[in-house]
Formats: structure tokens, sequence, C-alpha cells
């Protein structure tokens, strides 16, 4: 009885990972859009992609015309990524938990903050190659890594909750938690989301009861069924792939309904500055119209118990 209980829990287990390992994929492509921005340690990341890694890592088949488009999506990627780096750069003495952290180069940029413990976290095979090449660059820019670690992790497994927070309460126990994560919650189904949420409160009532849950992903809401879509709808392209929906919540009031009825407040903070900044960087790409359309799409929600 007890065997044939394990075997079907390695099963479903199974069956999670083989799930959402198709979303993998769009780590590269979130990669190649922040390499084209020039955002610090985000070409290197992709030249080990293509150079070392190609074999290992899966590669949407078709990115069309995306990565040289003038859509706003592009500065929509680049907002959401220092909206967030910019709140986390205002809190000190913190131990930041990145889910479904994919390709992303923000925990290098952290390394510097002593005071900082940084977790990457991701499915088993994404982490593995995540770790091989961060480690990669720490070593050849020569930078400081003692306070980065890398964890296999799903997040709509409660048990994961308490690996993290483990470690949390083995290096970090006076630290600020910090739970971030960024373009994962429109990959989840309602149930799906509803299972994340009660994990993230699970593991602020059990071992932080002033954990911090901050991200942009709340900001975007479903569009109108008769919004044009872009000549490069790369969307469609990635939900083909993945056979994942993107799905978002209706309005921002469907999304702190259902943010309330598990018991967190949620305050929206104000990316202004951030928004001048990308105006007065792309102006010869990028038309003023074309950031502010998604500029309230990446706004930070900053979210607690």
């Amino acid at each position: 009885m007890l065997i044939r209980k394990e075997y079907k829990c390695k099963k479903y287990h199974l069956l999670m990972v083989q799930k959402y390992s198709k979303i993998s994929p769009t780590a590269v492509f979130c990669a190649r859009m922040r390499a084209k921005q020039d955002i610090l340690f985000a070409k290197e990341i992709v030249e080990m992609i293509d150079t070392k890694y190609s074999k290992l890592i899966e590669d949407l088949p078709d990115y069309g015309n995306t990565l040289n488009s003038e859509s706003d999506f592009i500065p929509f990627i680049e907002g959401r990524y220092y909206s967030l780096n910019n709140v986390l750069g205002g809190i000190n003495n913190a131990f930041i938990v990145e889910l479904a952290s994919g390709l992303s180069p923000r925990s290098l940029v952290f390394l510097d903050k002593e005071d900082i413990i940084y977790v990457e976290t991701d499915l088993r095979k994404l982490i593995k190659i995540k770790e091989q090449i961060l480690k990669d660059i720490i070593k050849k820019k020569n930078l400081k890594s003692q306070n980065l670690f890398f964890m296999s992790i799903n997040p709509l497994k409660k048990e994961d909750m308490d690996k993290i927070g483990e470690i949390y309460l083995e290096k970090g126990k006076n630290k600020k938690l910090i739970i971030i994560h960024e373009g994962f919650l429109m990959y989840l189904n309602k149930e799906e989301k509803k299972v994340f949420r009660n994990n993230i409160k699970y593991i602020f009532n059990k071992y932080a009861r002033n954990g911090l849950w901050l991200t942009s992903d709340f900001s975007r809401i479903k569009r109108h069924p008769n919004e044009p879509k872009g000549k490069e709808n790369i969307r469609d392209k990635i939900s083909k792939f993945t056979k994942r929906d993107f799905d978002y919540f209706e309005s921002k009031e469907e999304t702190k309904k259902f943010l309330r009825d598990a018991g967190f407040k949620q305050k929206i903070i104000s990316n202004e500055n951030i928004i001048s900044l990308l105006i007065k960087k792309k102006s010869l790409q990028f038309n003023k119209t074309a950031i502010l359309k998604s500029a309230k799409e990446y706004r930070i929600w900053k979210i607690e118990l």
C-alpha cells in the first residue's frame, strides 16, 4: 500500500514537471528580449545559451520579427524588469526568493549588496543550467557569489514552499523575506493561481509573518477581444507552443478581490521614474505613446498579510 502511494506521488510529480516544463522555453525568449535592450548581463546570458548550452535548453521555434519589432511589448519587457529592480533596490537586509526566475540576470545585479541573500528558483532542468550560466559569468566578471543560492522549486507544491522556508531559517532568519516573480502568473489558470497564492500565504504564516510579495504580474489585465493585435503577436505563438493559454484577471477590482480573499493587503507602486527613464532612453527607437501604452502593465504590486 505504501509503495503504491509513493508510486502515485512520484507519477503525479513527474506529470506536474512535464506540464510546466513547456513554459521554460519562454525564458529564452525573454532573455533575448532583455539582451536586445542592453540590460546588464543579459547579452552574456544569451551568448552562453547560444554557444555552450544550445543543446541543453529548448528555445521557441519561431520568433518571427518580434526581436526587431517596434511594438509596445519591448519596452514592456524592459519596464517590468527595471520596475521590480527599482523597488528591490530600496530594501535593505533582505532575503529575496525569485520564483520561476528563468534566465533573468537580476540576481547578478544584487551580488554587491552584502546584506542581501538571493535565492534563484525554477524547475530542476532549467535551474541547473541557469546555475552553470551564472557561475560562468560570475567567474569571468570576478563577482562575489557567497550570498547567491539555487533551488529546484515548483511553486505549486506546498512541500517546496517548506524548502524555501527551511533555507530562509538557516541563512536569513533576521532578514526580510521577499517573494518575487516576473512574467509567470499568466501561465497559470484560475485554480492554479489560487494554489500559488495560498502557498505564498502558507510560507508567510509559517516562516515570516511580515514577508513581502512583489510582482508586476497583477498589473496586466485581460485585453478586450476586439482590441487589435500587433503584427508580431508573439503571445499566440507562445500559447501554441506551450499549449497553455495566457490567463489574466478581468480587471484590477477582480485582482484585488483575489488577494483579499486570502487575507492579503496590496498597494500598487508608482513607476513614473521608470517610465521617464524609458522615454528618455528609447526616444529614437519608440515613440512616447508606445511606451506609455504599456506603462500601467508593469507597475509593481506590494502584497503582504
